[in-house]
Formats: structure tokens, C-alpha cells, sequence
């Protein structure tokens, strides 16, 4: 690929999963909430939802066990992504750089000192 089109990609690509983190934190400012389960335990997730009906502190809209896995592991997903783009990053980059350093010697005497010879 095209040095050009590569770093066009990886442009886009940042500002799309900076984009995506940020819709992500914005979701959890306006639509965090929890869910108390059958068996005791409290889930915690943000999704948008209409919070005029539903005031309570532990909400009554219900998921199922699929959505609710989902839902609580969402932000995991995305950092995953970001370590995998840094991952094949840093592979692709590994290369080894080889020095290679020459000495040259001076195999002629110098006949002339000082000035230039005269012009005729």
C-alpha cells in the first residue's frame, strides 16, 4: 500500500475510535444506570433510554442476560481495538538497522603547501 493511502487510513481510524470514545463517554454521563438481578447482583451499563418514566434508583426496563453482557463489557471492546491497532503497529515497525561505518586512508603525499601555484 501506497505510503499516502496508509497514513490516510490510519488517520481515519484515529479520529473515528476518538470519535467513538467520545460518544461512549458522553453515554455514560447521560444514561448510566443499574439493574438488580435475579440473584442479588447489581449491573451497571449506559444505554439511551427515556428517564422521564422511570425515577427509581435501580431501573425496571429489562434485558436480557445477552444484552446486559453486552451493555457492561461495551467499553472493553474498544480498548481492546485500540491495543491490537498498537500491537500490528509496533510489528509492522520492528526492523533492525544495520551500521556500517568505513575508514578511509589517505594514500597520497601533499606536494603543495600554503598557496596556489602562481598563474602565467
Amino acid at each position: 500500500m501506497k505510503p499516502f493511502v496508509k497514513n490516510i487510513t490510519k488517520k481515519f481510524a484515529v479520529i473515528c475510535m476518538i470519535g467513538i470514545i467520545g460518544l461512549l463517554t458522553i453515554n455514560n454521563v447521560m444514561f448510566l444506570h443499574s439493574h438488580k438481578l435475579d440473584n442479588g447482583n447489581f449491573v451497571t451499563h449506559a444505554h439511551p433510554y427515556d428517564k422521564s418514566n422511570d425515577s427509581a434508583p435501580i431501573k425496571s426496563h429489562h434485558h436480557s442476560k445477552t444484552e446486559l453482557i453486552f451493555l457492561e463489557n461495551l467499553q472493553l471492546l474498544f480498548i481492546f481495538i485500540l491495543i491490537s491497532f498498537i500491537a500490528l503497529d509496533v510489528a509492522k515497525k520492528k526492523s533492525y538497522v544495520a551500521i556500517i561505518r568505513v575508514f578511509y586512508t589517505q594514500d597520497y603525499e601533499i606536494l603543495h603547501f600554503g598557496r596556489a601555484p602562481p598563474l602565467v
